[in-house]
């Protein structure tokens, strides 16, 4: 636990839901000039504040859930409008993170009505009612530093999954002239929340061609859709992504993390939760990999329980 369905870039995918569906040749793409990016940057990884101990973990995006299941998780991302209790499953030892939109804001969200109109563009197509937010304007900045933090903060909070990082780049992509800056802007809002908040653990959901820049600055990375996605063309199905496109994502973590190896790399796959046996395969091949896996339905408002062997 977020840009159109034609890129990778344009699928900010924690959070508003965390899925988006994306159209695989124009990702590809996308990955490829990612890949570019990475490749040629330098990262000097210093720590990661993500305890050892957090192995398992939960995107849950529903308003209620039983506290004491969301508990039995050592890393917790929940929205910020859940209705449930931080504490109790803070109380727990679970480390609680908050979703936070840094690219795009949905017009339900309490805080719409206080971005500034001349920050707003167009509507994600993707997902209705949400708008895409130049993040270069100083008072979207403001807004989220100065009140949807300390908001976040103020309900129990530790944590922040910042998502929506690939959609800046993206749309700086589409119109280099008109959107120049949007990229280097969402770093430095990066940045800034670490900066401004040092006790927060920070988790960015991909955002690929920023990670170079922003590594040093944040505790983890989601890697969402690695191996399996939402299959567009049928509603409600899932498939596995191609070896090529698996490849071209594993290079770009590869790249950014490989000079600190204990970076934490948590998966977030999506699977029919009737379909024991492909998530168990799911979870054996992430942690193959090395990461901490975490098999959801696309709207992640059910807590999908990893199968028993």
């Amino acid at each position: 636990m977020t840009a159109s369905p034609e890129s990778l870039l344009a699928t900010p995918m924690i959070g508003v839901p965390l899925a988006r569906a994306t159209r695989t040749p124009m990702r590809r793409t996308i990955l490829k000039t990612c890949a570019a990016m990475i490749a040629g940057a330098s990262v000097l990884a210093t720590g990661s504040a993500v305890p050892r101990r957090s192995r398992r973990w939960i995107a849950f995006y529903g308003q209620t859930a039983d506290e004491q299941v969301l508990a039995s998780y050592d890393f917790v991302v929940l929205d910020p409008m859940f209705k449930g209790s931080i504490d109790a499953v803070a109380k727990a030892g679970a480390r609680v993170c908050s979703y936070l939109s840094l690219g795009e804001i949905r017009v339900s969200d309490g805080f719409y009505g206080r971005v500034d109109p001349a920050a707003l563009l167009e509507e994600n197509p993707a997902w209705p009612g949400t708008r895409r937010v130049d993040v270069r304007y100083r008072s979207w900045k403001a807004l989220i530093l100065g009140e949807m933090i300390p908001s976040i903060a103020a309900k129990g909070y530790t944590g922040l999954l910042l998502d929506t990082l690939d959609t800046p780049p993206y749309l700086e992509q589409l119109d280099p002239h008109g959107k120049r800056g949007m990229g280097q802007a969402t770093v430095d809002l990066v940045r800034a929340i670490r900066q401004s908040y040092p006790t927060m653990l920070i988790v960015a959901n991909r955002g690929y061609a920023l990670l170079p820049k922003i590594i040093n600055h944040i505790d983890g990375i989601v890697a969402e859709s690695l191996l399996t996605t939402v299959d567009e063309t049928h509603e409600n199905e899932y498939r596995w992504n191609d070896a090529t496109e698996v490849a071209l994502q594993l290079s770009l973590l590869a790249n950014a993390t490989k000079r600190h190896r204990r970076f934490p790399v948590f998966s977030l796959d999506y699977w029919d939760p009737e379909d024991t046996a492909s998530i168990r395969k799911i979870y054996f091949r992430q942690r193959e990999l090395g990461h901490y896996p975490y098999v959801a339905t696309r709207m992640l408002d059910k807590i999908i329980p990893e199968p028993k062997s």
